[in-house]
């Protein structure tokens, strides 16, 4: 009776041993966090989804108008249509999660290819590209200027 008694404590023991871990305290990142922002962090792109690139932006971009003013000021505002030909540069500054997808500011540099009577004009500054999940892909459904201006034979 005594060795049954001590291998139900030994069991007991044991099984409480393996209940779960009590949760951990904060990290110092989420402590540096605000109050309740702990709580709102999520996922920026989900990962069942193909992620947005610079390359894939490039491509959104062809055909879409943005209304630019010059970078001195100086100049008239005008609308640029962005080319498939043209050199585009991309970097993808932020990404954020909205209700009906994703937004994206990126900063670009682009500039036109002119003919021989033309004058080059460069466009750069900062975009933010409106992205919504629709089916099965991510679709550009607007795009803001932010600090998208041009300048004309010089590059900024």
């Amino acid at each position: 009776m005594a060795r049954m008694t001590l291998s139900i404590t030994a069991m007991l023991v044991a099984l409480a041993g393996c209940s779960p871990a009590p949760e951990s305290s904060p990290s110092a990142a989420d402590r540096a966090l605000p109050a309740g922002s702990r709580d709102d962090l999520r996922p920026v792109q989900a990962a069942d989804r193909p992620a947005i690139t610079a390359e894939k932006i490039k491509g959104d971009l062809v055909g879409r108008k943005v209304e630019v003013s010059d970078i001195s000021s100086q100049g008239p505002d005008t609308e640029w249509t962005f080319e498939a030909d043209e050199f585009k540069q991309v970097e993808i500054l932020e990404r954020h999660a909205t209700e009906q997808g994703l937004t994206v500011d990126i900063y670009i540099t682009t500039r036109n290819n002119p003919k021989p009577d033309e004058d080059s004009v460069q466009v750069s500054g900062k975009l933010q590209l409106h992205y919504e999940w629709r089916l099965v892909r991510w679709v550009l459904t607007r795009v803001d200027n932010l600090t998208f201006r041009y300048s004309v034979g010089v590059s900024t």
